[in-house]
């Protein structure tokens, strides 16, 4: 008697832990949050400052 006590006690643990398992949220599932559309910035251009020499004609 003893030990159909104790088999059906772990079947009904298993049984538990496995619709546990089963039943939980799953990270997949979870909608993720809705996040506010980001606004592209427009960068201001800035005028080419760097001024560039003509290159001295090679000494030979």
């Amino acid at each position: 008697m003893k030990k159909i006590l104790l088999i059906a006690l772990v079947a009904l643990m298993l049984l538990s832990a496995i619709s546990f398992v089963g039943c939980g949220k799953k990270a997949e599932e979870v909608a993720p949050e809705e996040a506010a559309p980001v606004e592209e910035v427009a960068t201001p251009e800035v005028p080419d400052t760097t001024a560039t020499q003509p290159e001295a004609p090679a000494a030979q």
